[in-house]
């Protein structure tokens, strides 16, 4: 299953690309895991999402500034529940190795919120550069 679309798009280019190889991510993940191989990918697969996404959310909060986006201080908070959360599933991972249920967390924290966040806040950033 892939999760990117490009219903995902943005319109800004350098969240569009970053977005891409977040997704990316999950997706070999999550098709690592329908061959039973997902045991093997998870950790290289967190350490990546944790520092990647780091590096997303410090360009897209440049944007935003850069922009005078109006929504700032919420989507930062956003950012930093969602750093939290995956950090927390990093340590899991790290304390209690690969398992089913941290798979489904991992699921749900990836794809759900991700997916989510893309299409309700990032595309709300996207318009609002865009209109500019």
């Amino acid at each position: 299953m892939t999760y990117w679309k490009d219903s995902l798009l943005v319109g800004v280019t350098l969240i569009d690309e970053e977005h891409r190889k977040l997704v990316g991510a999950i997706d070999e993940l999550m098709a690592a895991c329908l061959t039973g191989k997902g045991r093997t990918v998870i950790g290289k697969t967190l350490s990546f999402v944790v520092s990647y996404t780091k590096k997303h959310f410090s360009d897209e909060e440049k944007l935003q500034t850069q922009h005078n986006y109006p929504g700032i201080i919420a989507h930062k908070k956003l950012h930093a529940l969602f750093i939290e959360n995956i950090t927390a599933l990093e340590k899991d991972f790290e304390q209690n190795g690969a398992n089913v249920a941290l798979i489904g967390k991992i699921n749900k924290t990836l794809v759900d919120w991700l997916v989510q966040h893309i299409n309700v806040e990032d595309k709300k950033l996207g318009a609002f550069i865009n209109s500019k």
